[in-house]
């Protein structure tokens, strides 16, 4: 028997996410927004683009066409639909409105809370007619219920969970809430989804999820505390899908970076490079090793601060393609490249003993794993550490740069990457998957071919944050082609 939470999730997902494959020619002309029912002050709130006629739509179908399995995956998707006793056609598109909505909202307790969805449908004898199907299919015994508010529906596990939701008649709604507009407003339009998140109301819902339960999330929750919002959209455009999203509030930096910078260590990149990480970070790491910092001492011999240090300045990682696997390379610029060295020092004679691996000292130190080894040094004033078997000096080779590289420009065109962000992570798909399935025949277990032609699309991923003081944004692109 399902639980009452997974019946009722369920139908949500019939009602927000049919819409996203089975498309249609559903339009709406509603331009009404479900958040001015829910009461002001909400925990989190999401609303989905249901009008299957909409340009959002058409542009991911127009994406998901360039999938061979596509239509496997719309029968599979209807005849799941068909399990339950309805159809998309006749049961679920008459029963959607131009949008789905989904609210949380927290009670006296931070643990205790409230969800419920909203629409407003086409046909609301088709939406009440929908729910009793989907409840009769249902053996769990526990109803969906749904309250009639004008127009619009609301849909949750019990009429009290909704009260709990919905605005008291003349009381502030959270389409009245300041944080809530000034977050929609920094989002991409028009998108798919939006979504919007309380930061604080957040990470009280952490800390009484964990507490008794000895988890340092202290400095987690930290950053949360000074984080007014989180909120992100998902959109999708000619050439791929966009996440974009912005956090606001005095934290943001400690969760998203210490600020935009332009990468240096890129031009160290090799052109054949099929992944690359910029990232710059030391006081997040010293904020996140924080509760561990007795340990790491007792253990490691080295403090958090330490560690911290090693990537106070921008740090790289990247892969490119060895002989059988891929060979890796990280680049650090701690201020004193001499103490840098010596905390490596000591991670690694840690490391060594704990996977029976030799610790070989020198100019370049060595770990050797017996079937790879790691090298690491300075070289530049940087500190290099690879797979490479040429190792420190020959890390990343003499020839072009990943700047130059075709895919690399084309992704970075594509995704429309600033010059100068907080960090970023660049994943050249097209040539990493070939390598991913290579590693897999090695390994005697291929990839089936249905699951490789579905990959082929997949031209590249790219992700970063940008912005600074109390502001910071989020991106991630993932090129279609």
């Amino acid at each position: 028997m399902r639980s009452l939470r997974t019946s009722i999730l369920g139908l949500g997902a019939a009602l927000a996410l049919v819409a996203a494959g089975c498309g249609g020619t559903k339009t709406g002309a509603s331009t009404e927004s479900g958040a001015s029912l829910v009461r002001s002050g909400a925990l989190a709130y999401v609303s989905i683009d249901s009008d299957t006629g909409s340009d959002q739509w058409k542009q991911l179908d127009e994406l998901s066409q360039k999938f061979p399995s596509r239509q496997l995956g719309l029968i599979a998707l209807k005849g799941m639909l068909a399990k339950q006793g309805v159809d998309w056609d006749k049961d679920v598109k008459p029963a959607l409105g131009p949008e789905v909505d989904a609210a949380v909202v927290q009670g006296a307790a931070p643990s205790d809370t409230a969800f419920a969805f909203l629409t407003k449908p086409d046909d609301g004898d088709k939406f009440e007619s929908l729910v009793k199907k989907l409840n009769a299919s249902d053996d769990s015994g526990d109803d969906a219920v749904f309250k009639k508010v004008d127009d619009w529906y609301a849909l949750s596990d019990s009429t009290q969970a909704i009260d709990r939701v919905l605005a008291e008649k003349g009381g502030k709604s959270l389409a009245d809430d300041s944080n809530f507009n000034d977050a929609l407003g920094k989002l991409t339009d028009p998108a798919l989804v939006k979504a919007y998140l309380d930061g604080h109301q957040f990470a009280s819902l952490i800390r009484s999820q964990d507490r008794g339960s000895g988890n340092p999330l202290d400095s987690v929750t930290n950053g949360l505390d000074k984080i007014d919002f989180i909120a992100a959209s998902l959109s999708a455009e000619s050439d791929g899908i966009r996440e974009h999203g912005v956090a606001s509030g005095s934290g943001a930096g400690d969760i998203l970076g210490s600020g935009d910078y332009t990468s240096k260590l890129l031009s160290d990149a090799p052109g054949d490079a099929f992944a690359f990480l910029s990232f710059r970070s030391g006081k997040s790491i010293t904020s996140s090793l924080g509760p561990f910092g007795g340990a790491l001492k007792a253990t490691l011999g080295v403090s958090a601060e330490q560690i911290a240090a090693l990537f106070k300045n921008e740090s790289a990682l990247w892969a490119r393609p060895g002989a059988l696997i891929p060979e890796f390379t990280a680049i650090l610029q701690p201020d004193n490249t001499s103490a840098g060295l010596a905390t490596l020092d000591k991670l690694a004679q840690g490391l060594a003993s704990s996977a029976g691996a030799t610790f070989k000292p020198g100019t370049e130190r060595t770990i050797d794993f017996g079937q790879f080894s790691l090298h690491y040094g300075s070289a530049d004033g940087k500190i290099v550490i690879t797979s490479s078997a040429s190792g420190v000096s020959g890390a990343g080779g003499s020839g072009d740069k990943l700047p130059s590289s075709e895919d690399f420009k084309e992704a970075k065109s594509a995704a429309d990457l600033p010059d100068a962000t907080n960090g970023f992570v660049y994943v050249d798909l097209k040539n990493a998957i070939p390598l991913l399935e290579g590693f897999a025949g090695i390994a005697g277990s291929d990839i089936p071919p249905a699951i490789a032609d579905n990959l082929r699309p997949l031209r590249s991923l790219l992700t970063w944050s940008a912005g600074s003081g109390d502001t910071r944004t989020f991106d991630a692109f993932l090129e279609i082609k």
